[in-house]
């Protein structure tokens, strides 16, 4: 049986200095040593990770070690730049789409690609998806919301059609968890935040109608679809 992973991050090992070229505060890594790393958010630190995260030999050995025969490669979510202008999500998303497929290009038999858009810009997210997908992606990673649209906003909607009319899989992640201010300790927002953001968006797909006027979409939800499954029976 081949074992696929269909949810795995990666950062590449540089990048353009995106607060210089647009001010504000931009995801950057901090190099370590030789095999780890920080990935920083301004000032502050976000998360370490290791070379896996940007060394396709060391992410392939380690899938072996694990019995993973494919892993399907997306952004980590601090990357959408969501709430950034569209045209300066549009330009992260083009440097980290080309930077995966470098990646991915290394083991194109175990390691498949999907690309990130501009959401906040329909059309801007409809070209780069159509972009990416001649360059060589496999799917389209999105968000669960951008700011208080949720996945059956009309422009999202229009979005998820392009992706259907396509054949394109979309796999959706949370990310930017309500209530941060009562959910920062104890590592909440990964332990509550997310899970309640997936069912959110489930809830919004199922309840907005989307499924049923997108029949063709193929949608995926990480995380085991988040607290969707434990509370399906009060939904």
């Amino acid at each position: 049986m081949t074992v696929v992973d269909i949810h795995t991050h990666f950062f590449p090992e540089t990048w353009p200095d995106l607060a210089a070229r647009f001010g504000g505060e931009w995801p950057w890594m901090r190099r370590d040593s030789a095999d780890r790393a920080m990935v920083m958010m301004g000032s502050r630190e976000f998360r370490p990770i290791t070379s896996a995260c940007w060394d396709p030999d060391v992410r392939v050995a380690d899938m072996d070690a694990a019995g993973v025969d494919i892993q399907v490669v997306s952004a980590t979510p601090v990357l959408f730049a969501y709430q950034r202008p569209a045209d300066q999500a549009l330009e992260c998303a083009r440097i980290f789409n080309d930077a995966l497929l470098e990646i991915t290009s290394a083991a194109p038999d175990r390691l498949v690609p999907l690309c990130q858009v501009p959401l906040q810009d329909t059309d801007a997210a409809c070209r780069e998806l159509e972009r990416s997908m001649a360059n060589g992606h496999h799917g389209v990673q999105i968000g669960n919301h951008v700011g208080d649209r949720d996945l059956d906003d009309a422009g999202v909607v229009t979005f998820l059609q392009h992706c259907a009319s396509l054949d394109v899989p979309v796999f959706v992640h949370p990310w930017d968890m309500l209530a941060p201010e009562r959910i920062a300790r104890y590592w909440m927002p990964w332990l509550v935040g997310m899970p309640t953001e997936s069912t959110i968006a489930l809830c919004s797909v199922i309840f907005g109608g989307v499924l049923e006027r997108l029949p063709a979409l193929r949608i995926a939800f990480a995380h085991g679809g988040g607290s969707f499954p434990g509370t399906f029976g009060r939904i």
